[in-house]
């Protein structure tokens, strides 16, 4: 029987709404939070539906200069030393952790760094709201949260759902570094990256890559090699 199926809706489907969960002031005072929403601003991420005139408004060069995206930056201590590394490129550090934002602001200026610019977001919606398609290079996840209780795996950001956003982001052939201290959680990156169709596996046939030659030692990483961890690199390549 049909009777009480409801009519068929000619709207189109709801955009994907990823809940944030987690924590997001920290341990700001008053003072440093009036300081944070003064200087935050300076590093606000330009609104740009193309890469082209994305770049040039970063002061790049389309045609030299990689855009460069680190999902959940913590406290700046990997992205700020990557981006005085290659001051051609523009890095893009997506979080939504202020007290995050203010370490990596005061690195950025104690180190003279200009070629940051900041999401004060969540990533996901980072990805959906602000980044135009076919504009990153390169996309770093570093330790992100495990969520290590079964019933909380939902929360996850490598899903399948997020690498198909992601890939909509990423030019042919872009990179996508990711590494984390959980074991588990390495083996259903690797899983859920194997069954989507817009990636490929660097390190095949292995599932794991080695340490890279870019990375930058962090005390996400001392935490976890102090508590006995394997730290797990992943290395994978958007399929043209």
């Amino acid at each position: 029987m049909t009777d009480n199926l409801p009519p068929p809706s000619n709207q189109p489907p709801s955009p994907w709404k990823p809940k944030v969960h987690g924590r997001k002031r920290g341990f700001l005072t008053p003072r440093e939070k009036i300081w944070l929403d003064q200087t935050l601003p300076l590093y606000r991420f330009p609104d740009c539906t193309d890469r082209e005139n994305l770049l040039k408004s970063l002061g790049a060069d389309p045609l030299q200069a990689r855009l460069i995206l680190e999902i959940g930056f913590g406290n700046g201590q990997f992205l700020a030393p990557l981006a005085a590394l290659h001051p051609q490129d523009r890095f893009i550090g997506a979080e939504v952790f202020q007290e995050g934002m203010a370490a990596l602001i005061k690195r950025l200026e104690r180190d003279a760094i200009t070629n940051v610019s900041i999401l004060p977001d969540d990533a996901r919606l980072a990805l959906r709201d602000d980044l135009p398609p076919s504009s990153l290079d390169w996309v770093i996840i570093n330790f992100p949260d495990p969520w290590p209780k079964k019933r909380h795996h939902k929360r996850r950001i490598i899903q399948s759902e997020f690498l198909d956003l992601l890939a909509e982001r990423m030019r042919p052939n872009g990179m996508l570094t990711l590494a984390t201290d959980w074991e588990e959680y390495a083996h259903w990156m690797a899983h859920t990256l194997e069954t989507h169709h817009d990636f490929i596996n660097l390190a095949a046939p292995e599932p794991f890559a080695p340490q890279p030659e870019f990375w930058q030692e962090t005390r996400f990483e001392t935490k976890g090699v102090n508590a006995g961890r394997t730290i797990f690199h992943l290395t994978w390549q958007r399929k043209i």
